[in-house]
């Protein structure tokens, strides 16, 4: 093994992989890297499988926090693996600092450890000139990964706090579409609601372009239906739907709230689309709306209700819901439309 240009070119390529997947993870503020997706996409897939059978939101809240220092263990680990396989490809790569005899392989995997961790004990060292530069360039690597993965994680943590603010927030309002509307009805003016909206919209918007940048967000399930945003939109959506195409009689300013936000959280559906998940094929089936004609001066029929909710934009929160460990009705649930 110790002595094999291939071995070296093969460290080459995993420290070129790891670094690249890392970045493009951390830094591109638009996707995540191949790998990162590829890995926590399939667990993710894995998990939701055992969930659908045995429905365990504790557990499934639990994974976001392991996924991610399992991401961060993992790039580490390949950069330790990389750099060790290329510190392999010559016998003079490493050699001991005393009798200048050639390290073997757990030597030198001891050496691109401590070598990544700027450690520096010097009991092992570069055989020749043309190796002097390489443990300089494995710290700053190893300096640079370390820094960007702590990064990485202390915005996750803030991201993921603003998330569940936000669902709180939407949720203040009600826990399911009758309920928003029923709290904010004022007579079928919704003046209170259209308050509440310039207030959410900023969120809302500023949520989309964070899943964006930090996509291992949409892994971080919350147990408790109120903390869930992907609950808490599609209710607030499904609530706005409603209202603006139901109450004819609304004031423009309060209309002009509602499609503001119901664009923003269009935007953010699109952002879902284009990097997290698969439109179903079809509309999901709404629920029983009879209990919606209870709202004085509501305009639409139960089955009017039912075509108002039929769009594309509902093909892609309902996989929002159900990719998130949820089911629609969970959307509508707790009112009475039960």
């Amino acid at each position: 093994m110790i002595g094999s240009a291939l071995i070296g070119i093969l460290g080459i390529v995993l420290i070129a992989v790891a670094n690249y997947d890392a970045i493009k993870t951390t830094l591109s503020a638009s996707s995540s890297g191949p790998f990162t997706n590829r890995f926590i996409s399939q667990i993710w897939a894995v998990l939701l499988f055992i969930h659908k059978r045995y429905p365990n939101h504790q557990r499934l809240a639990a994974v976001g926090p392991w996924m991610t220092v399992g991401l961060m263990i993992t790039w580490l680990l390949f950069i330790l693996l990389g750099w060790w396989l290329l510190f392999c490809a010559s016998p003079f790569a490493v050699v001991n600092a005393d009798t200048q005899q050639p390290a073997d392989a757990i030597e030198r995997l001891y050496y691109a450890g401590y070598t990544l961790t700027t450690l520096g004990y010097g009991d092992y060292v570069p055989g020749s000139d043309g190796w002097r530069m390489a443990p300089i360039i494995a710290a700053a690597n190893g300096f640079f990964l370390f820094t960007l993965t702590i990064t990485y994680m202390l915005n996750i943590v803030a991201n993921v706090t603003e998330k569940r603010q936000t669902a709180l927030n939407i949720s203040a309002l009600g826990t399911t579409p009758w309920q928003i509307l029923e709290a904010t009805h004022a007579n079928g003016q919704f003046s209170s609601l259209s308050q509440q909206l310039q207030i959410l919209q900023p969120s809302i918007g500023k949520l989309g372009q964070q899943y964006l940048a930090y996509p291992i967000l949409h892994y971080y399930h919350d147990k408790a239906h109120d903390k869930s945003l992907a609950l808490a939109l599609t209710r607030l959506y499904q609530a706005l739907l409603i209202a603006r195409e139901s109450y004819p009689d609304i004031d423009s300013a309060t209309k002009q709230q509602m499609t503001i936000s119901l664009k923003i959280i269009e935007g953010f559906i699109v952002t879902l689309d284009s990097a997290f998940i698969l439109a179903l094929k079809h509309p999901p089936r709404p629920p029983n709306l009879e209990a919606y004609s209870s709202l004085s001066g509501l305009r639409l029929s139960p089955e009017g209700l039912k075509q108002l909710l039929n769009t594309e934009h509902q093909k892609v929160l309902a996989a929002y819901v159900h990719k998130d460990g949820w089911k629609w009705g969970d959307v509508w649930s707790n009112s009475r439309t039960e």
